[in-house]
């Protein structure tokens, strides 16, 4: 195009001024004109797209790291909470077991307790029984003493 524009431009007569240019343009002087018109516009947009292409680009690029490095954060999160969730189950299977265990313990603490609280109240009703018999002789003895003591004293 600007070969093209250049032999056009070599074949218009020279000491032309560009008003009379436009008044006695010939074909190819417009077609000339049109094509420097044209240049020029497209010299124009293609700046234009290439600013909005850059930003896009620039976008894009910008975009990428970040979602990259949002996918790389999320792996590792998962790994990590992998490793709880393991971690955390071992735990709960661990604490359900100390419970069973303890479970067991409490009912077996809780029947031997009802059985030592039997042996007890058998042991407290015959130490009951027998502290009894015991006053009784105690009180028997010293009306005793008193008797012998009243029967020696006279």
């Amino acid at each position: 195009a600007a070969v093209l524009a250049a032999l056009l431009l070599a074949a218009l007569p020279t000491g032309t001024s560009g008003l009379s240019l436009a008044a006695s343009a010939s074909p190819v002087e417009k077609v000339v004109k049109l094509l420097e018109d044209l240049k020029t516009r497209m010299e124009t947009d293609e700046k234009t797209e290439q600013q909005t292409y850059d930003k896009y680009a620039c976008w894009c690029e910008t975009t990428t790291q970040k979602k990259a490095q949002a996918i790389e954060t999320a792996k590792t999160e998962l790994r990590s909470l992998g490793q709880d969730i393991l971690s955390l189950k071992g735990k709960v299977a661990t604490l359900a077991s100390e419970i069973e265990q303890g479970t067991t313990d409490i009912a077996a603490n809780e029947e031997e307790q009802e059985e030592v609280t039997a042996i007890r109240s058998k042991e407290n009703g015959a130490y009951m029984a027998e502290s009894s018999e015991m006053k009784q002789a105690i009180a028997a003895l010293a009306k005793a003493l008193t008797v012998l003591r009243g029967a020696t004293s006279e």
